[in-house]
């Protein structure tokens, strides 16, 4: 028997491998220029739409420097302007509290006031209903207001004893009174004088 001794070298395995590799490369290559391509697909999109945000500034900059071009800046007010239109609108309440104080009966009390951009709010609290009636009256014909309204009437016990179950039959219950006064601002801006 004649031994099979083979001394050419083995092409077929090395074909093989080579085409196993140039296809791995191949696909390799592709992977990375598809994914190239889907990043610069991207970025190019985030490109323009910042393009479009700076052109809507630049829009909206040269909008709002026009705006500001076209505003006076005479109309706002310096100090002194707006020192007078305050005094214009404020007027003085010192003799509005002397005049009330002034009408009020010997046992009403002025429990609390308050002012209002033409008027004024009293609560008082008084004996009779004849006293807030002379009250109201006094207020009318006083010249610092020109109407007077009552918003409300309530009554209370003045004793501060906390026995219910005891009656007091001499405690006669007082009254509370919330008014409304609208104020002659003219008069008042003069010093209590007509003009």
């Amino acid at each position: 028997m004649v031994p099979k001794i083979n001394l050419l070298p083995q092409m077929e395995r090395r074909k093989s491998n080579s085409v196993l590799i140039l296809v791995i490369g191949i696909i390799l290559i592709v992977t990375v220029l598809l994914w190239f391509f889907i990043q610069y697909m991207s970025l190019k999109g985030d490109i323009e739409l910042l393009e479009n945000e700076e052109i809507y500034s630049i829009e909206e900059k040269t909008d709002i420097a026009d705006y500001m071009s076209t505003v006076d800046l005479s109309s706002e007010g310096d100090f002194p302007s707006s020192v007078a239109f305050a005094e214009n609108i404020s007027y003085p309440v010192s003799p509005l509290l002397i005049e009330v104080d002034a009408l009020i009966e010997e046992h009403t009390y002025l429990r609390q006031y308050g002012f209002l951009e033409q008027g004024m709010t009293l609560v008082v609290d008084i004996e009779t209903l004849s006293s807030l009636s002379y009250l109201v009256t006094n207020l009318l014909e006083s010249e610092y207001f020109t109407d007077a309204k009552i918003e409300n009437i309530s009554n209370f016990n003045p004793s501060n004893d906390t026995d219910n179950n005891e009656v007091h039959f001499n405690i006669i219950p007082r009254y509370s009174a919330t008014l409304t006064l609208e104020i002659d601002t003219g008069y008042l801006r003069n010093g209590g004088g007509t003009p």
